[in-house]
Formats: C-alpha cells, structure tokens, sequence
C-alpha cells in the first residue's frame, strides 16, 4: 500500500510536517515549542504559557510521531535509532542522529511535483487573466503558450478578465518589469498629458494597474519627486532603451507602501495632501452591499448598518484618504446612490462635481432645483 504523502496540502499536518522536517535534518535538538513558533511566525517566548493553546498543537504532536516513523520505515531501523529525546512537556525536545541527510527526499520530491503541475495548469487556465504581451515573453517558444493558445481556441479558457488588455505600450510592459527586477535604468520618450515631450532617465521601481490602465512609478533624473514619478504606459511615445552604465537609484525601504497607503488609485494631489476622514451615505441598499463587499479603500467602516432612521433608509459608512480624481470618480460612479456627508469642504468639491454634470443635461432655460430626496417636489428656496 502506498503511504500517503505528508507533506500534501494545506493543512496543518502538511505544515508541521514540513517544518518538522527541516528541523530534523539539521540534526539540532527541536522542542515542540520551537515547531509551532517557527509555524505561527513568532518567538518561543510569545507562545501561551501552555501550547495546548495553540490552534493544531494536537495535530502536531500526532505529525511529530508519524513522521518519526517515516524516517524510520524508511532507513529500516527502529524510531529509537534514528532519534535523541529528552525532557517532558514543554521542555520536551527531540533530534535527528541518522547519517541520511534527507531520507524523505522522494516525499518531498513528489509534493514539489505536483506543486508544479497546479501551477502549470493555472497558467494555463488563467491565460485570460495577463495581457497577451506578457504571456508571449515569458512564454517564448514553451510549450505552456501552445498549450493557451489551444485552450483559448478551443473555448477551454476558464479564467478571464473584464478590463481590456489591448492597451496602447502594454507590450512594453515585460521589459518593464525586468527593469524593475534587473535594477536597469531606462531612458523614456515621454509625453505628459497636455504638455511638450519630454526624455526622462527613468530608474524604474513599481508598476501598478489601476482601472485598466498600466502606470511604472520610480525616479526620474532632475524631476519632481524625488521618488514615486507617475508614467502613465500609453504616453510613452517609443519603446525604451536600458542605459546600464548609469548607477541605479532605488526607493527607499517600504516607500511604495506608503505611498499607496492612504489614496484610492494611483495618484496624490498636491491641493489634497493629506488624508480626510470622509462619511459617506448609501441610499439604496444594493449600493451599500457592493461597497460592502468591495470597499473604496481598506480603512472602509461602517459607521450605521443600513436600515431605517429618521431622517430616511440608508447606511453610513467612512474611509480615511487623500482626495484624488480616482477617488471622486469612484463614489460618483455610483450616482445617486452615494452622498457625501462629511467633512463639508469635501462635501463641496462633490456637489460642485455633480453640479457641473447636471448642468449638461439641463434643456435650454431650464433652472436646477434642489428635490426632497426620494419624492418628486422640489425644495422650497
């Protein structure tokens, strides 16, 4: 009967089986503490007191003596052979003394096996998911191409996006991202909008799609900032070239992160730099529950449930970011169904928005008038 794989899955045995394994087979002495911390991702210190407390710590103990016998079955000799053990409890802790540095090398083979046919069978199924571009330069002259391209003509595709990705420059975009990885400085024909073209020294550091459309964001040679420069990919005017006898620039550690962290898109404003509390009202309940479910921005609360109040139905929630267009155009996307409440100043910006959009569907001498929400009268003046 063939033996089950135990480092198959996801699942805790599969895990502890694995950690427990390497440590094993650096021959050093390993409690069960020092398992479950390295899998938690902590030190031995900021365990519970008792490790009973510890989500799997029962899985554990039985995949420590199972994989013991593994090893053991596998050298054909006794499991007191192959290990050392000393103390009780906690302070319990075990070795590995056999000469074979890896004797579970065909288990552990087989997993990194089938690791790999899933992911190859992703790639495959998810061809929808990159842009052609990118598929056609990872996959250069591999079967795994041929492959997606069989699947996609058979109608055998399962995985795809809505956003279109037959996008000006995307087939820019693998060298772009090798620039980022290979730390290659890139000279850029540019052509902001509404603006002369101009040549950039580009050291690339981030790329990052939003709404369909690519942006490479890094530091641009005597150009303002000093970091996080925005170049949209369709205005690039021609392919760009590597100038790798110039010293890379790179960000700053975790500056990326920062960067995004409190703006919905890709970009600041300078009238806007800093984030607002912004309470937001949902009037219709199917507007709140794709919020809900897709919030604006990772600082989302809900600040009332939706339901029935006094002054009408609706749910309230809040986002803390900076003002940015791709802020505004996602709350007015949803019409109607979402005010802004909250701080007034941003409050003006969206009803000037709204204002201005009205006022290109008003028929000729017709006045805008404010409505009692969810009737047809006008307010009075």
């Amino acid at each position: 009967m063939q033996r089950k794989n135990l480092f198959d899955g996801d699942s805790y045995k599969a895990q502890f089986a694995l950690i427990t394994y390497r440590w094993l087979m650096s021959h050093r002495w390993v409690s069960y503490a020092d398992i479950m911390a390295d899998y938690i991702g902590v030190t031995t210190k900021e365990l519970p007191a008792n490790l009973s407390n510890c989500d799997g710590y029962g899985e554990l103990k039985k995949v420590v003596g199972t994989l013991k016998k593994a090893i053991a079955d596998k050298l054909e000799k006794d499991v007191g052979e192959c290990f050392e053990e000393e103390g009780n409890n906690r302070n319990k802790r075990f070795r590995y003394v056999g000469k074979d540095d890896d004797p579970l090398a065909d288990m552990r083979n087989a997993k990194v096996i089938n690791n790999l046919r899933q992911y190859w069978k992703f790639c495959q199924d998810s061809a929808g998911f990159f842009p052609k571009s990118w598929l056609e330069y990872f996959f250069h002259d591999c079967q795994d191409l041929l492959d997606m391209k069989a699947k996609r003509r058979k109608g055998e595709q399962v995985i795809s996006s809505s956003l279109d990705r037959i996008l000006t420059n995307i087939e820019y975009l693998p060298q772009l991202y090798e620039a980022i990885t290979n730390k290659t400085v890139m000279e850029i024909e540019y052509k902001p909008y509404d603006n002369e073209q101009v040549t950039l020294l580009f050291h690339p550091h981030y790329l990052k799609e939003y709404n369909g459309r690519w942006h490479l964001f890094g530091h641009a040679e005597g150009r303002e900032p000093e970091f996080g420069y925005n170049i949209a990919l369709d205005r690039i005017q021609e392919k760009p070239r590597e100038r790798s006898k110039v010293d890379y620039v790179p960000a700053p550690e975790h500056y990326y992160d920062e960067f995004f962290k409190d703006i919905v898109g890709v970009s600041h404003m300078k009238e806007h730099p800093n984030k607002e509390h912004i309470v937001i009202r949902a009037h219709e309940h199917y507007i709140f529950k794709l919020i809900d479910t897709k919030p604006l921005h990772h600082s989302y609360e809900v600040v009332k449930p939706y339901g029935l109040y006094e002054d009408g139905e609706y749910a309230e929630f809040s986002v803390d970011v900076e003002m940015n267009n791709e802020f505004i155009g996602r709350v007015l996307q949803m019409g109607a169904g979402l005010e802004v409440m909250s701080p007034p100043r941003i409050r003006k910006i969206f009803a000037t928005r709204v204002k201005d959009i009205v006022s290109h569907y008003l028929e000729p001498g017709e006045k805008l008038q404010r409505m009692v929400p969810n009737t047809e009268e006008p307010l009075e003046s």
